[in-house]
């Protein structure tokens, strides 16, 4: 695929994936359900600046406001500074909506289902074991929303012409999880369970995965694309190298399987 298309279907990822929880008492800071309008300014993306997954879905989702006829873009990915040496954060959006100015923090996650945690929503951990949704959201209750009412940033924006008072705040939280192929048809309680995305193996199940379907290992920017996109496929002996050579290095792998015409994404995991 060429690097625009690839584009769109990156933003149609973000676009299409729904939000990680609707619940208001799950969390303190309310879901924002600012739409996505179909088409974004691709063309004006510099995609040797914006490598990491995290940082271009910032940039998709800044296009957007933008392209909403009743949303203004205030501000974004505002650094709070001591000094030019010294960061203690940064606000994603200032976003002024129909209802409203609102500071907006935004997040795309991948979540595996993970069954030896005692407690159900200390479940859902990052595929490599560094993160996981109880972090995240501890880190945004935390440090991430407090930060619009530290004394510097409150000064900061005041400059901007913005008074702190008036700025309600919300998360805008994506996630695609993966659960073990046991819990297939399970329901999960808390979490939008239309973000599942697909199903975890271990490393050493793998000799289990079809062995005459194609495969691909897609690189972290691409997790966002839809299997069904790619044109780039392996057969399994010459997929499982590069899925071990992960594994080796305590990685676990997005790996994307085509049988006929069924697409199917599953997490390799080292552990």
């Amino acid at each position: 695929m060429t690097p625009l298309e690839k584009l769109e279907y990156q933003y149609e990822g973000l676009k299409n994936q729904p939000n990680l929880w609707s619940d208001k008492t799950f969390f303190e800071y309310p879901q924002i359900d600012i739409p996505f309008v179909e088409n974004i300014d691709l063309l004006s993306i510099d995609t040797t600046k914006h490598h990491r997954l995290g940082k271009l879905v910032e940039v998709f989702y800044q296009k957007n406001i933008e392209a909403l006829p009743d949303y203004t873009s205030v501000e974004n990915n505002i650094q709070v500074q001591v000094d030019k040496h010294q960061t203690l954060g940064e606000l994603d959006f200032i976003c002024e909506t129909p209802t409203g100015i609102y500071h907006i923090e935004l997040t795309y996650k991948f979540y595996l289902y993970k069954t030896d945690n005692p407690y159900e929503i200390d479940r859902w951990v990052g595929p490599n074991l560094k993160d996981s949704l109880v972090q995240k959201l501890k880190k945004l209750k935390e440090k991430q929303f407090p930060m619009l009412h530290h004394p510097i940033c409150k000064e900061l924006l005041k400059n901007k012409g913005l008074e702190v008072d008036k700025i309600q705040q919300s998360v805008q939280f994506k996630a695609q999880l993966y659960i073990p192929l046991s819990l297939m048809n399970h329901t999960f309680p808390h979490i939008n369970n239309d973000c599942i995305k697909g199903y975890y193996i271990s490393y050493k199940e793998i000799d289990y995965l079809f062995p005459f379907a194609l495969y691909h290992v897609p690189v972290k920017q691409d997790w966002l694309i839809d299997p069904k996109h790619n044109t780039n496929w392996l057969s399994f002996v010459d997929v499982k190298p590069i899925i071990m050579e992960q594994i080796a290095v305590k990685h676990s792998p997005l790996v994307w399987i085509k049988r006929g015409e069924i697409y199917e994404r599953f997490f390799i995991t080292f552990w």
